[in-house]
């Protein structure tokens, strides 16, 4: 009888180790609004829809992470997040992120589709933190994810952090391309990209600055959303460089954030330029919080010397039902203005909105 206690007892011991040396999180939101969008072209032309989104406040998703201990010191991870679409019956709409990693006390490395460096800073520094009302302008150049991506992150040391990624492109073989006069025109695979981020974080205060170059890319870059002008519609040929670089200030009352964004893209002779400013506060009143924002930038297109203007605001309410249950109103609006247009461009986007958060 002693022997069989003895083996239940270490079979339950070894039950309960391997748990305690493993962990798994499902986590997401589920976010949808009612969503009034007015555009007006470049020619003058107004459109107007409305309907039910999903993901206003942030996009509707679902993941699962976790890690288990190896060795000591040293642990394997996995993140797999899917975004979902639950007012049809498409259901994931795609995958966010596929990862499995490595970390320790040297840091962490992980492979796979994510998120990409820029975007984590320009994130940060949003006081919207992605909020999907039109309305905020320094993001509209940088990609949200890329696929086949390798990242390290460094421990934090005295409140500073470092990350380098890079980017293996699509899965074409890597082509140089020289012309006859000897000039490159491709180097490398379609959105070959590497990216530097570091960050600062003391009390109240948080510094983030990023950088990435991806080659041959051939994404466009519009303001004034899907029927707004497209500034950047370039070849495959052309490459692109992102920078963001900004703080935010914690007043206990307030938050403020900052943000600068540059975009350059393609060769001296139809290089194509967005550079912006962002400026934004969040604070709380009891169980509400108030957003504001604004956004003023320059982009230089192919088809004018002269610069054009862009100009953006935010605005939300935001109302905590429970710990985990938010509701929200948002009104955002941008506009480009260039001597060329007969009308600036513009969009208004109001959404009304209820978030879960698991």
């Amino acid at each position: 009888m002693n022997i069989k206690h003895t083996l239940i007892a270490s079979s339950l011991l070894a039950v309960f180790s391997a748990q305690a040396q493993t962990s798994v999180t499902v986590y997401g939101n589920a976010d949808i609004a009612f969503n009034n969008n007015v555009a007006k072209s470049n020619t003058g032309v107004k459109t107007e829809e409305n309907n039910i989104v999903t993901g206003g406040l942030s996009t509707s998703n679902i993941g699962f992470r976790g890690d288990r201990a190896i060795a000591s010191g040293l642990k394997a991870t996995y993140q797999f997040e899917f975004e979902v679409d639950q007012s049809t019956d498409t259901g994931i709409a795609k995958t966010r992120a596929g990862l499995v990693g490595l970390a320790g006390n040297m840091g962490a490395v992980t492979f796979g589709r994510r998120t990409t460096l820029v975007k984590v800073a320009i994130d940060a520094l949003d006081a919207g933190d992605g909020l999907n009302t039109a309305g905020y302008i320094g993001d509209n150049a940088r990609d949200s994810r890329r696929n086949d991506m390798i990242t390290f992150s460094t421990p934090s040391f005295s409140g500073f952090t470092a990350e380098v990624q890079l980017g293996l492109g699509n899965t074409t073989a890597a082509n140089r391309v020289t012309s006859a006069t000897g000039a490159i025109t491709q180097d490398g695979k379609a959105e070959d990209s590497n990216s530097v981020g570091l960050s600062y974080v003391n009390g109240p205060i948080s510094i983030r600055w990023a950088n990435e170059s991806i080659k041959n890319y051939s994404k466009t870059v519009k303001v004034g959303g899907d029927f707004g002008y497209t500034l950047a519609n370039p070849t495959t040929m052309a490459s692109r460089k992102n920078e963001v670089i900004g703080a935010t200030y914690d007043l206990g009352v307030a938050k403020v954030y900052f943000a600068d964004t540059k975009m350059s893209q393609g060769t001296v002779a139809s290089l194509v330029t967005f550079d912006t400013q962002n400026i934004g506060v969040i604070a709380p009143f009891g169980n509400f919080k108030v957003l504001a924002s604004a956004g003023t930038g320059k982009a230089k297109m192919t088809s004018s010397t002269i610069k054009a203007e862009v100009e953006a605001m935010q605005l939300a309410v935001m109302y905590t039902l429970a710990k985990d249950t938010t509701a929200y109103v948002a009104y955002g609006t941008e506009s480009i203005a260039h001597p060329s247009f007969a009308k600036t461009v513009e969009q208004t986007n109001t959404q009304i909105g209820l978030r879960y958060k698991f």
